[in-house]
C-alpha cells in the first residue's frame, strides 16, 4: 500500500466499534516505518528522580545575617554581613579598619572570619553558592575572596534561636577557584538545618599555611580579611508526583505526591570515624540517655600525656544528683565528667588522674539549675584543669578541688572502654564534643574571648548529637483537573506553594513526573509544562489529549489471511516552536495491564494528514504477524508524545486506552462505502478465517 492509502484506511476505521473483552494476545509491535521490534518494557536512565531545590529568600538571609567580623561602618563597597545576601555591587567584608564591636572576634590566622545566616525555619540544606568580590578578579595579590572554606550548619529547636559554638556542625570543606563567577557547595546528603555559616580559612591572596592552596598570586599579600557577595542557599525536597491517567468510565483521581519518609530521631557521632551510638536511648525532650559503652573509641587515643583538649556538652539535669553519675568516662579513668553530689550540693565534676595515680578534680555547683539544660565546658591545658557551666563558675569554685592547678601528666587510657551516660543517671545528654588542637591556653583565660574561640578552632574527635529528619514537605501542594474545551482533553494541574522563608525558582522546575498509565503500571515521563510566578509558587501541568484516530489493517501478507498486521493511528499537535522527538507506546492484552513498552529509535511521522493543518502530526503503531486465532482478541495501547522546546524535554499522553480487534477493524472495512474493492476483498478474507 502507498502512504495515502494507509492514511485513508486509518480514517475509514475510526468508526470501528471498541470491544472491551480481555483475552491473550501476542506481544509483537513496531512503529510505522520502524524496522525494529521492541516488546519488553524499557525506561530512560536520564530521568530525574523526584528531587527539587527550593531557595531561601534573599530577604530572609539579609534579615538574619550573622558574622564574627564585619566592616561597620562600611568603607566603600566593603560592609555589613547583610551585604553578602543581596545583588547590589557591594559585599560583606571582615573588619580591616575601625573599632571592633564587642560581639566581633579578633581575626587571626587561627580565628577566621565567617559569614552566615538563619533560615527562619527548618530546611533540608543542600546547596550554598558563593561569589567573591568582582572588582579585583584580575588582580590576584589584591583579591581576598575566600579560597579554602569550611561550611557549618546548626539545627536549633527554635528556628530563631541563635546558635552557640557547640551547635555548629562541620558538613563540608574544600577550595573555591579564583573565578569571579558564583561557585557551588553541594552536599552529598542534605541535612536538616536552621542556620549556616561559611568560614574563610584563607583567601586568594593569603594561603595561611595551606599546602593545597593554588592561588595565582604570591599567597602572602593578604592580611587575612575576606569577603562574600550574593550568597544563595537552597533546600532540597522531594517533589515526586504521580498522575493517574484518565480511563473511560472511571473518575479522575487527585495527583499524588511522595510523602516525606518519617525518620526517628537518633544519636549520631558526626565527626570523622564515628563511634557506634546504637545503644543510646532517645528521650521525648530531644535528649538521650542509656549508656554508650564497649565501642571502638581508638580515635580518642590522640588525647594522651600533656595533649590539651576540651570537652563540651549540653546536659539536662532532670533531678538532683544522688551519686556521681557518669556523663563521659575514658577507660582507666584518665578523665571523667560526672553529675555528682557533695553533701547536699549537686555539682558538675571534672576529674582527671595522673601517671602517679593521683586524682585531680574541679567542680561547679548546679543546685540552682535542677530541671534546666546546662552548657558544660571542661578544659585540660596539658598540665592544669578548668571547668565552666553556662560560661561561669560558682562562688566556691576554688575551694572544691584537689590541686587542679598543679602540673601533671594525664594517665594513659584503655582502648574500647569509653562510657557515655548511665542507665540510671539523673541527667540526660543533648550533645557532646571532644576537641583537640586548641593551641596554648590557660585555665584562667577569659571564657568568651579566649576559651570559646579556641574551642571553635579545634578539631572535633567526637561530636555526639541528636539528629532528626524532616516530618513534612517544605511546601504545600494542591491539584485539580482542567477540561476547558469540554472534549476528551484533560490537564492535571499541580500547584506547589513553598512555606514561609522559601521560594521556588526557574531552576526548581521539575523536568519529570510519574504517570500511572493503566491503574497499575507507572512510567517516568517529562512534564507538559512547569512555571514559577513572581511569588515563587510552582505550577506543573500534564496534558492528556484525544489522539487516537482508529485502527486499520496492513496487507503485508498478500492473499494469505491466517496472519495480518493491525495499525493504530494517532494525530496530535505540538506547541509553537517545539521539535518532535518521537512517540512511545504502552500496550498489552488487558486494559489494566499495559506491561509492554515500545520505544522506537526513530518514530516515522507525517504532517498535515488529510489536510488537517501543517501543525498536525500523524504517527502509527503496528502489531505485526497476528495469527487468526487472535483475530477476536483485543489489544490495548496508550500513546506518549515527546518533544523539546527551548532546550527542554516535554511530553503529553493520549487521554484514553485505545483498543480494537482484527475482526472489528475488518468488519468496518467490509461495511465502509469508502473502502476500495481490493480492501473489501482483503477484509472478507480475514473474516472468512474466523468463521472456519
Amino acid at each position: 500500500m502507498n502512504k495515502k492509502r494507509l492514511q485513508r484506511l486509518g480514517v475509514v476505521c475510526m468508526a470501528a466499534a471498541m470491544v472491551l473483552t480481555t483475552v491473550s494476545f501476542p506481544r509483537v509491535a513496531k512503529a510505522e516505518g520502524d524496522t525494529s521490534t521492541q516488546a519488553n518494557e524499557a525506561t530512560s536512565n536520564e530521568l530525574e528522580k523526584g528531587k527539587v531545590l527550593v531557595q531561601v529568600k534573599p530577604s530572609v538571609l539579609q534579615g538574619n545575617a550573622i558574622s564574627n567580623s564585619q566592616q561597620n561602618p562600611a568603607q566603600g563597597n566593603d560592609g555589613l554581613a547583610s551585604w553578602a545576601f543581596d545583588e547590589d555591587a557591594h559585599w560583606w567584608h571582615s573588619r580591616w579598619t575601625g573599632t571592633k564591636d564587642s560581639s566581633e572576634d579578633t581575626i587571626s590566622s587561627t580565628v577566621r572570619p565567617w559569614i552566615g545566616s538563619g533560615f527562619g525555619q527548618e530546611i533540608l540544606l543542600k546547596k550554598v553558592t558563593y561569589k567573591g568580590r568582582t572588582d579585583k578578579a584580575s588582580a590576584p595579590d589584591a583579591n581576598n575572596s575566600i579560597r579554602k572554606y569550611l561550611l557549618y550548619y546548626a539545627d536549633m529547636k527554635g528556628s530563631t534561636a541563635a546558635p552557640d559554638s557547640s551547635d555548629w556542625i562541620l558538613v563540608k570543606s574544600g577550595h573555591f577557584t579564583d573565578s569571579a563567577e558564583a561557585q557551588e557547595i553541594v552536599l552529598d546528603q542534605a541535612v536538616k538545618a536552621t542556620h549556616f555559616k561559611l568560614v574563610g580559612v584563607n583567601t586568594n591572596n593569603w594561603k595561611n599555611g595551606d599546602t593545597e592552596w593554588t592561588g595565582s598570586g604570591s599567597g602572602s599579600a593578604g592580611d587575612g580579611s575576606t569577603c562574600a557577595q550574593n550568597i544563595k542557599v537552597y533546600a532540597e525536597d522531594t517533589l515526586n508526583l504521580t498522575v493517574t491517567a484518565p480511563v473511560d468510565g472511571q473518575t479522575l483521581t487527585d495527583v499524588k505526591n511522595e510523602a516525606v519518609e518519617e525518620t526517628v530521631a537518633t544519636v549520631k557521632d558526626t565527626s570523622e570515624n564515628p563511634i557506634d551510638t546504637s545503644a543510646a536511648i532517645m528521650n521525648d525532650d530531644g535528649t538521650f540517655g542509656g549508656q554508650i559503652a564497649n565501642v571502638d573509641d581508638s580515635k580518642l587515643n590522640a588525647l594522651t600525656g600533656t595533649k590539651p583538649f576540651m570537652i563540651r556538652m549540653k546536659v539536662k539535669l532532670n533531678s538532683a544528683a544522688t551519686k556521681d553519675h557518669i556523663l563521659i568516662n575514658r577507660g582507666g579513668e584518665p578523665y571523667q565528667i560526672a553529675y555528682g553530689k557533695d553533701s547536699t550540693a549537686s555539682r558538675i565534676k571534672f576529674q582527671m588522674r595522673d601517671t602517679n595515680g593521683n586524682w585531680h578534680e574541679t567542680k561547679v555547683c548546679v543546685t540552682d539549675k535542677i530541671g534546666q539544660e546546662i552548657d558544660i565546658l571542661a578544659l585540660y591545658t596539658g598540665s592544669t584543669m578548668g571547668l565552666w557551666v553556662n560560661g561561669e563558675r560558682c562562688n566556691d569554685y576554688s575551694s572544691h578541688y584537689t590541686s587542679p592547678n598543679s602540673s601533671y601528666t594525664m594517665k594513659t587510657g584503655t582502648a574500647n572502654a569509653l562510657k557515655i551516660g548511665e542507665a540510671d543517671s539523673n541527667a540526660s545528654i543533648k550533645s557532646m564534643q571532644v576537641v583537640k588542637d586548641i593551641g596554648t591556653i590557660s585555665n584562667t583565660a577569659d571564657y568568651n574571648t579566649v576559651v570559646i574561640p579556641a574551642f571553635n578552632q579545634g578539631n572535633r574527635l567526637l561530636d555526639l548529637r541528636v539528629v532528626e529528619g524532616m516530618t513534612d514537605h517544605q511546601y504545600t501542594l494542591t491539584s485539580q483537573w482542567v477540561n476547558a474545551d469540554g472534549t476528551q482533553n484533560y490537564s492535571a494541574v499541580v500547584t506547589a506553594t513553598p512555606k514561609n522563608s522559601l521560594k521556588f525558582t526557574a531552576d526548581s522546575m521539575p523536568q519529570t513526573l510519574k504517570v500511572n498509565v493503566d491503574g497499575t503500571n507507572i512510567k517516568d515521563v517529562s512534564v507538559t509544562n512547569s512555571s514559577v510566578d513572581e511569588n515563587g509558587v510552582l505550577t506543573i501541568t500534564y496534558d492528556f489529549e484525544k489522539m487516537f484516530i482508529g485502527g486499520s489493517l496492513r496487507m503485508d501478507h498478500g492473499n494469505t489471511y491466517d496472519q495480518t498486521s493491525m495499525r493504530y493511528g494517532y494525530d496530535f499537535t505540538l506547541p509553537d516552536g517545539a521539535t518532535f522527538v518521537g512517540c512511545e507506546w504502552y500496550y498489552g492484552t488487558a486494559e489494566n495491564a499495559l506491561v509492554n513498552t515500545l520505544q522506537p529509535k526513530e518514530t516515522k511521522y507525517i504532517t498535515n494528514p488529510d489536510s488537517k493543518g501543517a501543525n498536525v502530526y500523524r504517527s502509527n503503531i503496528v502489531f505485526t504477524n497476528l495469527g487468526s486465532a487472535n483475530y477476536e482478541n483485543n489489544v490495548y495501547a496508550r500513546v506518549l508524545v515527546k518533544y523539546t522546546l527551548n532546550g527542554k524535554s516535554y511530553s503529553k499522553m493520549g487521554s484514553s486506552i485505545d483498543t480494537r480487534t482484527v475482526k472489528a477493524v475488518a468488519e468496518s472495512i467490509r461495511d465502509s462505502k469508502d473502502a476500495s474493492e481490493k480492501q473489501k476483498i482483503y477484509a472478507n478474507g480475514i473474516l472468512g478465517t474466523i468463521s472456519k
